[in-house]
């Protein structure tokens, strides 16, 4: 238990000086600790906080590209998947067009998504830039709305897709019905 305590002074004490040496040396230079501390404060409320906002915008967008690229890749995946689903059913005579419209304005809804992220991080890569702390905020609500309006996209990009799957699995079931229907009528 002693030598906890006699540790624990000794770190004390460690701290003390190291901290204290650097302001000694400076102070026998000749520089005066109010003006170290103003140009320590200068420089901490210039330089320090804005490259802190700066390395919080690039991870925010690091982060916010890795999920935006990865919705993206899914949804195009599988809008090329129904297209391959859709040609096979009107390869056995149905009509698909409804189905193509819709996943034409998923990928319609999909670009348009892309840009209005495009417009997002264009926005937030700015903000630290900005001279004052309400143009900062308003851009950074600004960015927010349009990251919103980005994500509220992909989602109708979605809806429309999951639309023209359920529309095509509507004409696979009628046209296998009609065939069935037939292979009966010819037995009979």
């Amino acid at each position: 238990m002693r030598t906890t305590t006699r540790m624990q002074v000794i770190i004390a004490l460690a701290l003390v000086v190291a901290l204290g040496l650097p302001a000694l040396a400076h102070a026998e230079r000749g520089q005066g600790g109010a003006a170290l501390r103003s140009l320590g404060t200068t420089v901490a409320a210039q330089g320090q906080p804005v490259d802190n906002l700066r390395n919080r915008i690039a991870n925010v967008l690091r982060a916010r590209k890795a999920r935006f690229d990865e919705a993206v890749r899914v949804l195009e995946r599988k809008q090329a998947r129904l297209e391959t689903l859709a040609s096979k059913v009107e390869s056995l005579g149905a009509d698909v067009s409804q189905v193509r419209a819709l996943i034409d304005q998923s990928r319609q809804l999909l670009q348009q998504a892309r840009e209005r992220e495009q417009v997002c991080v264009q926005t937030l890569q700015g903000i630290a830039d900005l001279p004052n702390r309400a143009e900062r905020r308003a851009a950074f609500r600004q960015a927010r709305s349009e990251g919103r309006e980005a994500v509220a996209l992909l989602k109708q990009s979605r809806i429309k897709l999951r639309e023209g799957a359920h529309e095509l699995r509507r004409i696979a079931t009628t046209l296998v019905g009609n065939a069935e229907g037939e292979s009966e009528a010819e037995t009979d």
